[in-house]
């Protein structure tokens, strides 16, 4: 799996990678401009990416998600916020 800024050997390598970064922050902590970096290349693998980037993106945070986990939020450049699920972008699986 290939990004902007690195580089995977395989999905789960990426899936390690992300959910690591997704614990080293609590609900409601920006993310760093480092790890954003690398969040938005992966971001871009979205299915729904050009929906979900609205009118761009202005910085990621990581909030609540169901069942006492919580995810990556993109914060668009208007204020408005929209999860996602990293497996998701890994995976690029469409429900």
């Amino acid at each position: 799996m290939v990004l902007e800024s690195m580089t995977f050997d395989n999905q789960g390598q990426a899936k390690e990678f992300f959910q690591e970064m997704l614990s080293r922050y609590v609900p409601g902590e920006r993310v760093s401009s480092d790890d954003a970096i690398h969040l938005r290349g992966l971001f871009q693998r979205h299915p729904e990416y050009a929906v979900k980037v609205g009118a761009g993106i202005d910085h990621f945070e990581v909030i609540p998600a169901d069942y006492a986990t919580r995810c990556f939020c993109a914060v668009r450049s208007d204020g408005t916020k929209e999860r996602f699920s990293y497996l998701r972008c890994v995976t690029q699986k469409v429900d």
